[in-house]
């Protein structure tokens, strides 16, 4: 994954939020905790402590109710009663210090028990006596004590009532700004990655709207991420393909034009030449004009049929007859159809295919094949020199080579030059054509489900070379 593609800007730009929204959230869990304690302080602690603080003086009030019934009456089930007043006063008791914390409800608890101990031995003792030669035992210590550790609870319980509070409303004001901010965090980063992907795209787009006039930008640099600048990247190959290929055509139309406009010329002078009896009584001269009439004639016809053929083999789909062929024969025929360009220069067009080697293939287009890359060989050859075609089979696949020894192409247009309307910047203006042969036989061979390529030199000479299944 690359970090500056849109997948790593997506994860990036949702990362962000997610640590915003991490540490918000590790915050409010700060706080709920916090808050969480104070609620057990005062349900656990604070509240228990004022019940049983209310209770224990109920208590010791029906303490001193029972026990003045049973000195006035001297009933037993008063003193009974009484007994069991004060043995629930001590088990409350019990229960505070199971529950009471903090010094100074500590200190309140301790001063509690020593004032009720005092209060009770004093108790004892008047009503051992009957209540008589005794003074009446006062509780007011207690009570006291009582009011001291309820006080003391009391104030904490409504200190953490007001903290816990505070708490609530710092927790509902950091969720609004949560809020306010994860939205406008939110808001920037999904302009800011919107941005960086919807500015290449405009652009991408700005241009493709000028291609589509017929303008070809220099420069086609939209920046973004990796994803839209390998797109940008693969759009201005295709534009300079483009552009290339419109010059290509221009270019081809201007040869089309001067292959077409040279030799109708020609046909045009000499055939009114002959018509105005100009060479009536000069036969070397009239056969000559004819000769010029029938060449010119052939090379119209050869650029013509160039264009038709590329044209079919774009529109054709299914229409090969493929069959078995002997390869040999195939190529003895083709040099047979260029042998008076050959001879005319001089130039040895041989065979060194060996005999009954069978190809599936359509003998008529194999046939072109073999013409077209013999007649390139021969615009390219120099007078004297020599074109050989051979084939070496390895298991199923056959492949031939049409060899020469003349000019060479330079190493830079050997990937081009079976791209159509392309030409060698090497071709004479003796052999200017349409730059359509080699296109052709690339055409013909990727429907017989075959390769053609080319090896060659700048003045080494050049093979061609392409492959066919074997039968």
């Amino acid at each position: 994954m690359k970090l500056n593609g849109i997948f790593a800007r997506l994860i990036i730009t949702n990362f962000i939020p997610l640590v915003f929204l991490s540490m918000f959230m590790s915050f409010i869990f700060f706080n709920i905790q916090k808050l969480d304690r104070l609620m057990k302080q005062i349900t656990l602690v604070e509240i228990p402590v004022i019940e049983k603080t209310d209770r224990l003086s109920g208590i010791i009030l029906r303490q001193i109710e029972f026990r003045e019934k049973y000195i006035i009456s001297a009933d037993t089930d008063f003193l009974r009663q009484y007994e069991e007043y004060t043995d629930s006063f001590r088990k409350v008791l019990a229960e505070l210090d199971a529950v009471a914390a903090g010094e100074r409800k500590l200190q309140a608890l301790a001063k509690l028990r020593t004032a009720y101990n005092e209060y009770f031995q004093a108790e004892k003792v008047y009503i051992r006596n009957g209540g008589k030669g005794s003074y009446v035992p006062s509780v007011n210590s207690v009570s006291a004590a009582l009011e001291d550790l309820r006080g003391v609870a009391a104030s904490k319980r409504e200190k953490a009532l007001k903290t816990s509070g505070k708490l609530v409303e710092q927790v509902r004001t950091e969720i609004f700004v949560f809020i306010v901010t994860g939205g406008v965090l939110i808001v920037c980063l999904a302009y800011l990655n919107t941005r960086s992907i919807a500015l290449p795209i405009r652009k991408l787009s700005e241009n493709t709207r000028r291609v589509a006039q017929g303008k070809y930008p220099d420069h086609i640099g939209t920046g973004g991420p990796s994803e839209i600048r390998r797109l940008s990247e693969d759009f201005g190959t295709m534009v300079r393909r483009l552009k290339e290929s419109d010059e290509l055509r221009t270019e081809f139309i201007g040869n089309v034009s001067h292959e077409l406009r040279t030799p109708l010329t020609s046909i045009y002078e000499a055939s009114s030449m002959l018509k105005e009896d100009y060479f009536i009584n000069d036969r070397e001269s009239s056969e000559r004009l004819l000769n010029i009439i029938e060449t010119e004639s052939k090379r119209m016809i050869n650029s013509v049929s160039n264009i038709l053929e590329i044209t079919r083999l774009d529109i054709e789909q299914d229409s090969y007859n493929i069959a078995p062929v002997d390869i040999g024969r195939a190529a003895v025929s083709s040099i047979e159809k260029t042998a008076p360009i050959a001879a005319g220069r001089g130039i040895a067009v041989v065979s060194d295919i060996a005999p009954d080697l069978m190809v599936y293939a359509d003998e008529e287009k194999l046939s072109l094949v073999f013409v077209n890359l013999i007649g390139n060989a021969l615009k390219y050859s120099g007078d004297g020199s020599f074109v050989k075609v051979t084939a070496e089979r390895k298991d199923s696949l056959l492949t031939v080579c049409v060899s020469d020894n003349g000019t060479g192409i330079d190493s830079e247009e050997l990937s081009l030059i079976f791209e159509r309307y392309r030409q060698g910047s090497n071709r004479s203006t003796e052999y200017k054509g349409t730059g359509l042969g080699l296109a052709i036989c690339r055409k013909i061979i990727e429907k017989h489900g075959g390769t053609i390529w080319a090896e060659s030199q700048k003045g080494c000479g050049s093979r061609f070379f392409f492959t066919l299944r074997c039968v």
